[in-house]
């Protein structure tokens, strides 16, 4: 399967127009986050989080359309938008709540709400969140169905064909975490001199460095490298995880029949069409 998304992502260039999108306002993201530019930071980050909808409804219409055009990836991007952005603030704010559920009671417990504590219990959370609506946002633009239903609809694929998703997500982790090392070796490598003085830093400096003092110390040619290969990181990821989530969704979505269609009258009772 994986093969075949690599495939598709020479077959469908549109796709890396999107991703081409998102890598540069990523990357420009970074460049003010490093330099300390935090009003302008978290501004440009909250335009970013806007526009991916965008950019992932668009990349995955021209992937169930199986044509690259840049007409049909901005068409798709403008229809199925608020089907990719409502359903995944639902998921967030799901999530949130179940953390407050959690680490409440261990509270009243007795238990002292460390940082390492609401670290675990967030990621106790959010796994489990995020691996059963991994496919809410390809069932959307797929299926054309709504936000409780998309979700629903995730949840269904991802339980009756659990390993396939596992598979999906180990695979995808281990290459991006190897292209991540090879682009951070790369970084290294070229900003080695620059990079050298932190090697005779003393532990108690090393521990109050921050990213603004990076910027200074690697000047603006190497934050300019910097953003250029974190740009292609990001550009990568954003094609792979679309194809091959595409992919991952036509194999298990064959296989299992959709929900029928129906109302609630006045009295709660379900009728399917």
């Amino acid at each position: 399967m994986l093969f075949e998304a690599l495939r598709d992502s020479v077959r469908y260039p549109a796709i890396w127009l999107a991703g081409a999108g998102y890598a540069a306002f990523d990357a420009v993201q970074l460049v003010l986050s490093l330099q300390g530019e935090t009003f302008f930071s978290v501004r440009f980050l909250a335009i970013e989080y806007l526009l991916l909808p965008f950019l992932l409804a668009g990349a995955y219409g021209v992937l169930r359309e199986r044509q690259s055009s840049v007409r049909l990836l901005a068409r798709e991007g403008v229809k199925n938008y608020f089907r990719v952005l409502l359903p995944g603030i639902v998921v967030a704010f799901g999530a949130a709540l179940a953390l407050v559920l959690v680490l409440v009671p261990l509270s009243l417990l007795g238990f002292e709400p460390t940082t390492d504590l609401a670290a675990g219990a967030a990621l106790a959370v959010l796994i489990p969140v995020l691996f059963f609506s991994a496919l809410y946002d390809t069932v959307a633009c797929s299926e054309g169905l709504g936000v409780f239903a998309s979700l629903r609809r995730s949840f269904a694929l991802v339980l009756a064909h659990i390993w396939e998703v596992l598979v999906f997500v180990l695979t995808t982790l281990a290459v991006l975490l190897g292209l991540g090392f090879v682009i951070l070796v790369a970084w290294t490598t070229l900003l080695f001199d620059r990079l050298e003085p932190l090697a005779s830093l003393p532990a108690s400096e090393l521990a109050t460095f921050g990213p603004s003092q990076l910027a200074a110390m690697i000047g603006t040619s190497g934050l300019a490298l910097t953003a250029l290969l974190y740009a292609v990181f990001i550009l990568v990821s954003f094609v792979l995880v679309t194809t091959y989530k595409a992919r991952l969704y036509r194999s298990v979505a064959d296989a299992t029949p959709t929900e029928p269609q129906g109302v609630y009258d006045e009295k709660g009772r379900y009728y399917r069409y």
